[in-house]
Order: structure tokens, then C-alpha cells, then sequence
């Protein structure tokens, strides 16, 4: 027969036995929950840095109206133009007009007709309620850098970076039925040469101011052909 004090040594010494297992049992558990965490993490990190590759994204507004077009070309869903498959963000007016694109700048529409670019051009390009071009900011593939406003006939003021033949100015431009294009005032450098210069309706030039290098001014001031 066991006395009750053994029986209480055994009991004791169970139960002390079984604290210990469990001890043992809880931190194997959060080691596993840190590595399966720390698994977790490492693949969360991992995908942060993938790309998504997608060929064009559509935002539309609260009545489905296609309204931002983005994309490699853009979709034409939606937008009145079909002939500008350009790789650019276009905003959209309420009946599907160009407002604006940024990127890769379509053909002008000009009193309703598609005209070509002298050159590709990327940048910021800006249109009326119709959809007609009115300005913008852009660079072009002939070495030219402009930013423009237009008259709803042609360009009306432009600041010109010119690659080719090294001016860089302002010019204004004489409001002309379409087509007729007359060029009024002109405020530029050319190499070491800075210019004031206005010129009438015929682009004859009137009236200049000429500072060459580091020379007197030269102001000239000239009538009209046959006068």
C-alpha cells in the first residue's frame, strides 16, 4: 500500500512533468508561426517588386461613359476618334472628344480634317470642346521643342526651340482666314545675334531691333512695298 505522502511526491512530479512538455510544445508553435510568417513576408516583398503588364486601361464615369483612356495603343470604345492609335493618356469629353493626351501626340484635327505632323511629337497636347488641337507642349523628332496656342484657324503665339537652325524665341502670328498663314512679330537668338523684328500682313519686316554679339543696335524702320 502507498502512503499518501508518495502518492503526492508522484502527483507533484506528474504534473511538473506535463508543465515542462507543454512549455516545450508552446515554443515550438511560435517558432513555426515566426517561419511560416516570415515565408509570407518574403513572398509579399517578392511581388511588390513584379510589373503589371497590361495593354491599355479604360476609366469610365458614373454613366459608363469611357472618360480616361490609357494605353499601347488607347481602345477607341467610346472616343470619337478611330485614326489615333497612339501610345498615350487621353482625356475624353462628355460625348468622347480629345481634351487632352499626353505621350505620343496624334495628327492635328484642323477645321475638321486630319493634317500630318512635320515630325512625331511627345508631350502635353490640349484641344477644344470639339476636339480640335489648340496647343500644348512638345518635343519633336525633327529637333524641335514648342509650346503653343492656337487660334481655331492656326497658330496664334509659339516659344520655339530649334535644333536645326539655332533660334530660340517667341513668335505671334496675325489671325488669318485657315490656310493663310502670316507670321506679326518675331523676339528670338541665333547664335550671338538678338533680334525685336514686326512685319505686316505681307510678312513684310517693318520695324526691327538687331543687337549682333556685342555691337551697336541697329533699329530699322521700313515702308511698305510700293509706298
Amino acid at each position: 500500500m502507498h502512503t499518501p505522502d508518495l502518492d503526492s511526491a508522484a502527483l507533484i512530479h506528474r504534473i511538473e512533468k506535463l508543465e515542462k512538455q507543454l512549455k516545450r510544445q508552446r515554443l515550438l508553435g511560435a517558432l513555426g508561426g515566426l517561419a511560416v510568417l516570415g515565408v509570407m513576408l518574403t513572398g509579399f516583398v517578392a511581388r511588390k517588386t513584379e510589373y503589371l503588364h497590361v495593354r491599355g486601361i479604360t476609366i469610365t464615369d458614373a454613366a459608363g461613359k469611357p472618360r480616361i483612356l490609357m494605353g499601347a495603343p488607347n481602345e477607341t470604345t467610346g472616343r470619337q476618334r478611330k485614326d489615333a492609335p497612339t501610345a498615350s493618356l487621353v482625356v475624353l469629353g462628355p460625348d468622347g472628344q480629345d481634351r487632352v493626351v499626353l505621350g505620343e501626340a496624334p495628327d492635328p484635327v484642323l477645321q475638321g480634317k486630319t493634317y500630318p505632323r512635320i515630325a512625331a511629337s511627345y508631350g502635353l497636347t490640349i484641344h477644344d470642346k470639339t476636339g480640335q488641337e489648340r496647343g500644348g507642349m512638345s518635343f519633336l523628332d525633327n529637333g524641335r521643342g514648342v509650346i503653343a496656342l492656337d487660334r481655331q484657324n492656326q497658330d496664334a503665339v509659339e516659344m520655339i526651340v530649334n535644333d536645326k537652325t539655332g533660334f530660340a524665341g517667341l513668335t505671334m502670328n496675325y489671325e488669318r482666314p485657315f490656310g493663310q498663314y502670316k507670321e506679326a512679330v518675331r523676339i528670338g537668338t541665333k547664335g550671338t545675334d538678338v533680334w525685336w523684328a514686326l512685319s505686316d500682313t505681307s510678312e513684310q519686316e517693318r520695324a526691327s531691333l538687331y543687337v549682333k554679339d556685342r555691337t551697336i543696335p541697329k533699329l530699322s524702320l521700313n515702308a511698305a512695298k510700293g509706298q
